[in-house]
Formats: structure tokens, sequence, C-alpha cells
């Protein structure tokens, strides 16, 4: 006879409480943008890596940040620059985001 084994897998995300509870909180989480202009060279990366297209880039180049409310916080244009010109941080407050830090 074989005998019963039990294994201990970690639960997969969203499968504790209700289906995508873990993905709605995080998509109700908002991050604030931060483009350094003096290190940024306008590369374009941030924009073009940007999954949620909150970046975008102006007509003289520079990355702007259109929405930082749609923003996902998955910090691939800050882990992409070159120049380590971009930071991403989760908003300390629930109000709106302000505009554009001009470092």
């Amino acid at each position: 006879m074989m005998s019963e084994v039990k294994q201990n897998n970690p639960p997969i995300a969203g499968a504790a409480g209700r289906p995508g509870e873990e993905e709605a909180a995080r998509e109700r989480q908002h991050f604030d943008i931060n483009i350094y202009r003096d290190w940024c060279k306008s590369c374009g990366i941030c924009a073009a890596l940007c999954p949620k297209q909150a970046l975008t880039l102006n007509e003289e180049g520079e990355p702007v940040v259109v929405d930082p409310d749609i923003c996902g916080g998955c910090g691939w244009c800050e882990l992409h620059c070159p120049d380590f010109a971009i930071s991403v941080r989760p908003r300390r407050s629930t109000q709106k985001a302000s505009p554009e830090a001009e470092d």
C-alpha cells in the first residue's frame, strides 16, 4: 500500500481570500515617479519600457510623467535607466499625486 504524502506548498498569489484580491490591492496602491533632470540624458528607455504608459517623451525627447496614478510600480523604468535618473516609490499619502518633481 502507498501512503499518502501531504505537500506543504506555499499559497499561490491571489488564492487566499477572493480570487484576484492581492492583485486588486496592488492596483489600488499608488506610486510617485521622480525624474532627476540633471542626470537624465533623454534616452527614452523609461518611456519605452513602461507597461502602463505612465511615462512618455515630450517634444524635446525628455521623459515626462503622463499620469502617476496609473503607474503600477513595477520599477522597470528605474531598473533599466542607465543614468539612475528615475525613481519609483510607493506614495505615502492617499492624496492625488502632485506635479512631477523637478530636481
